[in-house]
C-alpha cells in the first residue's frame, strides 16, 4: 500500500525544482547579457546563484541596477517641463497678488498647458 510520502516526491520536484530551474535560466541569461559586469564578477554571481539557489537568485535581482525606461531621454523633456512649471508658478503668484483676474488666470493657464 502506497503511503502519503510516496506521492510527495513528484510534488516536491514540480513545486521546488521546476521553478528553480526556470529562475536559474532567466538569471543566467540576464547575467550573460549584462555588459556592465566584468567576467570575474559574472563568475562570482554565477557561483552565488548556483550554490545559493533561491537566495542567490533573489540577491542577484535585488542588487541589479534598474534599467532606464524605454523611450525619450529624460533630458529631452526636462527643460520644457521646467519652463512650464516656472511659468505656472509665476502665473499663480500673479493671480495671488491680484495682477490677474480669475478669468485671465484660467485662460493663461489653459494656454500654458495646451488645453485651448
Amino acid at each position: 500500500m502506497a503511503g502519503f510520502g510516496d506521492s510527495l516526491g513528484p510534488l516536491l520536484i514540480i513545486g521546488l525544482f521546476v521553478p528553480l530551474l526556470a529562475l536559474w535560466i532567466v538569471a543566467y541569461v540576464d547575467l550573460a547579457r549584462r555588459s556592465t559586469l566584468s567576467v570575474a564578477k559574472k563568475g562570482l554571481w554565477a557561483v552565488a546563484m548556483f550554490f545559493g539557489a533561491y537566495f542567490g537568485i533573489a540577491a542577484y535581482f535585488l542588487m541589479r541596477p534598474v534599467a532606464p525606461p524605454v523611450g525619450k531621454e529624460p533630458s529631452a523633456t526636462s527643460p520644457r517641463s521646467s519652463a512650464i512649471v516656472t511659468d505656472l508658478e509665476t502665473l499663480r503668484q500673479d493671480h495671488t497678488n491680484g495682477v490677474l483676474t480669475d478669468d485671465d488666470y484660467l485662460a493663461r493657464k489653459r494656454d500654458l498647458l495646451g488645453l485651448t
